[in-house]
């Protein structure tokens, strides 16, 4: 009996130290796991880190008689895949008078991005509870500035650009605005801004 105990605590010892040594590397795998893949480890592919966190947002949103309805929102910005996409969750009280909206109704929304290295581009889709589809920008940043465009066309059938900028970045505070062209980008109109706060 007592050789059969030896033997068992023999076995034993190899698997205790077995589990110790995986539970001691553990964080570093931890650590290896959440380093950015090859592809997404560019300068380009992390431009949108910035954008990283929390925001209390306040909207001016463009109205019937030409002046700006101003409408609290808030969205929260994450990584996914590994860094390789960034997860935005929106959420806030819109009116826009071109959609024929009458009073401000809450809005969720949601949005995903990621940078395309061989078209050297970001791509962005929008979804939100009004129109439950992505909708698809593309572009670049310049100079400090994020542009992307979709073009699409009007009730009338005529060619219309939308515009989504990201500009004034800094490590607290961002404003988008989004605008439309009827005229192949010689002129914009201005229809939704947005200056977010970073949360505290």
């Amino acid at each position: 009996m007592r050789n059969v105990q030896n033997s068992t605590a023999k076995l034993h010892c190899p698997l205790l130290f077995a589990f110790a040594s995986l539970f001691a590397v553990a964080p570093a795998l931890a650590q290896t796991g959440s380093a950015f893949p090859p592809a997404c480890q560019s300068a380009e592919a992390r431009q949108f880190d910035f954008w990283l966190g929390e925001w209390n947002i306040v909207q001016e949103i463009l109205q019937a008689d030409g002046t700006w309805l101003k409408l609290d929102a808030a969205t929260k910005v994450s990584r996914a895949l590994d860094g390789c996409a960034l997860l935005e969750s929106w959420e806030g009280k819109v009116l826009f008078f071109w959609e024929g909206m009458k009073t401000a109704e809450l809005l969720r929304g949601m949005s995903v991005r990621a940078y395309d290295a061989e078209k050297k581009k970001w791509s962005l889709h929008w979804m939100d509870t009004r129109h439950p589809q992505f909708a698809v920008f593309e572009g670049s940043f310049a100079n400090g500035i994020g542009t992307f465009l979709r073009a699409t066309t009007t009730a009338q059938h005529q060619p219309r650009l939308t515009r989504i900028m990201f500009s004034e970045i800094t490590a607290s505070s961002v404003r988008w605005e989004l605008a439309i062209s009827t005229d192949a980008g010689a002129n914009w109109q201005p229809l939704w801004v947005m200056n977010m706060q970073r949360k505290k």
